[in-house]
């Protein structure tokens, strides 16, 4: 994959990086998701060992976060735990998908790599966030680590939703209606890459119940980091209309499932982004 460096002004603020990324650390907040968290922490696993087997030389960390669990993600979660030390499951009464990926990032950024001093510094760190009700395709975090060593600050990518066999003209208004190519205005949290020092110095995952994706987008965008919009490793995500937040991704395909009703736009999704 040949990647173009992405564009910046850095009259406008920080700009892009160049630094290699060394760390690389993965958030996944998950709530009552049983039922797909398996198949999310396999398809991660597979992506984690693509980068081992492809010889890239970064760490590679993963924080799970329950937050309010009520269902048997807990066992599920302590199981694959068990059985690969490179996932971590921190639980905890978050109340809100915003709180708990800020909470797993602080957590994600703790965790020191042992035996290399300059571990842990934020301008070579890179943050992959996902959902539980989602699974990455295996060469996920490779593409996410190429951008970022190209200088991209921000990587924002898109996603396909799972086929609904009962209602099939769910899939056939989603790709009508969905713009999968680079540059595209999506913003999804289920797919979504950023540097720790980005991350940091546009004050991280705002603490909110739904758009916290799209509220650090736009602070990181703000600061004049590099954002990348790629179409280039899409996610694969859970096409369920009704979502753990009272909007948000989940809502936008709500209104897909009314025949007789013209889809939103992708503003729940999306942000402007100016670029110089």
């Amino acid at each position: 994959m040949t990647i173009a460096s992405p564009v910046s002004d850095p009259a406008t603020g920080e700009g892009s990086s160049r630094t290699p990324i060394r760390d690389l650390r993965i958030v996944v907040p998950a709530r009552d998701e049983a039922e797909t968290l398996a198949e999310c922490l396999d398809a991660l696993t597979v992506a984690m060992d693509s980068m081992r087997c492809a010889g890239a030389g970064v760490r590679v960390q993963l924080v799970l976060v329950l937050d309010s669990c009520r269902d048997a993600s807990a066992r599920i979660a302590a199981r694959a735990a068990e059985r690969d030390p490179r996932i971590h499951v921190i639980e905890g009464l978050h109340g809100s998908v915003g709180k708990a990926r800020r909470t797993g990032v602080s957590v994600a950024l703790s965790l020191i790599s042992e035996g290399d001093p300059t571990a842990g510094d934020p301008t070579s760190t890179w943050i992959s966030s996902t959902d539980a009700d989602s699974a990455v395709p295996p060469g996920w975090l490779l593409s996410q680590l190429e951008f970022a060593d190209a200088g991209t600050d921000l990587l924002l990518g898109t996603v396909n939703v799972e086929p609904q066999t009962d209602a099939p003209h769910i899939e056939a208004r989603w790709r009508r209606d969905y713009s999968s190519i680079e540059g595209h205005p999506h913003i999804h949290g289920a797919n979504l890459g950023v540097r720790a020092s980005a991350y940091l110095a546009a004050g991280g995952f705002p603490p909110l119940r739904e758009h916290e994706d799209t509220g650090l987008a736009a602070a990181v965008t703000a600061c004049g980091f590099a954002v990348h919009s790629t179409a280039s490793s899409p996610v694969l995500t859970s096409a369920r209309p009704r979502g753990r937040t009272p909007g948000g991704f989940a809502g936008y395909l709500e209104d897909l499932y009314a025949p007789n009703l013209e889809p939103r736009d992708n503003r729940d999704t999306a942000i402007e982004r100016s670029r110089a």
